[in-house]
């Protein structure tokens, strides 16, 4: 309402102006006080108030309500406002549904300080008992699809439905925080940079996995390895990583990366063809002191054969030892004692010698010559 004391309408008003009529009207408003008066299509129309109608009254800054025989100010149109069966925005509230609300956007912003507030908002839900149900239902065409809450209990659910008939609990948080349990396989689809982080700052670990079953199956770390895309999937080529374990440390000024620290590779050892080749094998890396790149020293090869520094097998697939082979020319360093290598030439036949720890000797203890 643009005003609400004038007894006599205004010389030039514009379409939908509306008026609240004051006492002793005169002209076009005669006989017309307290009623709302609203120009339409260039006459003046007239409703008679009913109890509990609320006016904005522009000139005012403030709100009215018609109390049945006067429109009182703020304080009784607030009153009014209280203890409502039903309120509807946008849309009509039904006993089901006492507060209904139809629109696109909806803000709610806590009041600042400066404002007589304390700048914080705290959306509060209470429920009678934990049997009840306290939960935010997500509809599409009017059919749930998820719902969030403590759903029975004081647990926090996460639930979702395809059809809104069938529902699966896929998280629960349990209210004492002792666990989060998923009731289905989690699956996270990211396409750049890390999947999940943790940062621990203290504590003796991050991960610790048990697994219930009547068989000898135990708790399980699964890699899988694609070229190509989600989409359109590749197969994996000779050595593609299939799951790899590395271990950085913090240098005292950043945490190193890439080749730096230790890791474990489990990989493919050849090009993969659908039920024809899958060949694998392990690479274990270490970091000499005072070097910042890492080497592989250990392979447990595709052949079951044990290597080390490379394709450079110590141990068969048949469990036999192999030496390192030296030519009498290319003998290596003497020390430490005790080590073993093969001889590929030299006198009397004899291939297998051992260090001394300042010469390399046959089995007889001749000097290798």
């Amino acid at each position: 309402m643009i005003d609400r004391d004038l007894a006599g309408p205004p010389d030039e008003p514009e379409e939908g102006d509306r008026y609240i009529v004051a006492a002793d009207p005169t002209g076009g408003w005669a006989g017309r006080a307290d009623q709302v008066a609203a120009w339409i299509d260039g006459a003046w129309q007239f409703s008679a108030p009913r109890p509990g109608w609320l006016a904005w009254v522009l000139d005012e800054g403030m709100l009215a309500v018609w109390d049945g025989s006067a429109w009182a100010d703020s304080a009784a149109a607030i009153a009014v406002l209280q203890n409502l069966a039903l309120f509807g925005v946008g849309t009509t509230a039904d006993p089901e549904n006492p507060f209904s609300a139809k629109l696109n956007k909806a803000l709610w912003t806590a009041r600042y300080d400066g404002e007589g507030g304390d700048g914080n908002l705290r959306y509060t839900l209470n429920k009678e008992s934990p049997g009840n149900v306290l939960s935010l239902l997500m509809q599409s065409g009017w059919s749930g699809r998820a719902e969030v809450g403590l759903a029975g209990s004081d647990d926090l659910a996460f639930k979702v439905s395809p059809d809104g008939a069938a529902w699966t609990e896929a998280l629960t948080l349990q209210k004492d925080g002792a666990a989060a349990t998923f009731k289905t396989p989690l699956k996270v689809q990211v396409d750049t940079g890390l999947v999940l982080e943790l940062d621990l700052q203290g504590g003796s670990g991050l991960f610790q996995a048990t697994r219930y079953v009547g068989n000898t199956a135990g708790p399980v770390f699964f890699g899988r390895k694609g070229r190509g895309t989600r989409a359109a999937p590749l197969a994996v080529q000779a050595g593609d990583t299939l799951l790899g374990f590395r271990g950085y440390g913090f240098t005292g000024t950043e945490f190193v990366s890439g080749s730096s620290g230790v890791a474990f590779l489990l990989e493919s050892a050849e090009a993969w063809a659908h039920g024809a080749a899958y060949g694998t094998q392990i690479r274990f890396f270490t970091t000499a002191n005072g070097s910042t790149t890492n080497s592989e020293r250990l392979r447990i090869a595709e052949s079951g054969d044990l290597q080390m520094g490379g394709a450079n097998t110590v141990i068969s697939a048949a469990r036999h030892p192999v030496l390192r082979a030296y030519t009498v020319a290319t003998l290596p360093a003497a020390s430490p004692a005790g080590q073993l290598i093969y001889v590929s030439d030299g006198s009397s036949n004899r291939r297998m010698a051992v260090s001394d720890g300042s010469i390399w000797r046959w089995p007889d203890g001749d000097a290798v010559a």
